[in-house]
C-alpha cells in the first residue's frame, strides 16, 4: 500500500482477500514532518495489524518505520526521520479475521440505527407538541384584563 491507503478499509481489505501474507507500507512522509500525520499513520497501521490479524511492515525514507506484530505490538520502530535499518521475522498469515468477514456491515448498521433514532426523535418531539399544547398557548396570548 502507499502511506495514505492505510486509511481506506476497502483498499486493505482487498490486499488480505486476494492473498496479502504480510501488509506492506511504503510511505513519505517528508511534507507532514511537523505534524501529527505521521503518528497517525502509524496509529492506523496498527489497528490494520490487529484487524486483519496479519503483520504489518512500514518502510519511510522520511517518516516512522516500523515492524508491527499481528496483535499489533510494536516489534521496532524508527523515530521520525530516523535513517536505520530494521530486521524482524513476521509471521506470514493465510486466514480470514472477522473484522475481513464481516466487512463495513456493523458500521454501516450503526451508522443507519444512528439516523433512524434521530428521526423518531424529531417525530416523538413534533408528536408531543398537540394541537391541545398550541391551543392553550393561543388562549393566554388572547386572555386579557
Amino acid at each position: 500500500m502507499i502511506c495514505f491507503e492505510v486509511a481506506y478499509d476497502g483498499i486493505v481489505h482487498d490486499a488480505v482477500a486476494k492473498g496479502g501474507r504480510v501488509l506492506v507500507v511504503q510511505t513519505n512522509n517528508a511534507t507532514y514532518e511537523h505534524t501529527d500525520q505521521p503518528d497517525q499513520q502509524f496509529a492506523m497501521s496498527r489497528l490494520r495489524a490487529v484487524e486483519s490479524g496479519r503483520a504489518v511492515v512500514i518502510a519511510s525514507t522520511s517518516g516512522i518505520s516500523a515492524i508491527i506484530a499481528p496483535d499489533g505490538r510494536v516489534e521496532e520502530r524508527t523515530q521520525l526521520a530516523t535513517a536505520a535499518e530494521l530486521e524482524a521475522k513476521v509471521p506470514l498469515r493465510d486466514g480470514l479475521t472477522v473484522a475481513d468477514r464481516v466487512g463495513a456491515a456493523p458500521e454501516w448498521t450503526l451508522a443507519i440505527v444512528g439516523l433512524l433514532a434521530c428521526a423518531f426523535a424529531l417525530y416523538a418531539g413534533r408528536r408531543n407538541r398537540s394541537p391541545a399544547t398550541a391551543n392553550d398557548d393561543d388562549a393566554e396570548e388572547g386572555a386579557g384584563p
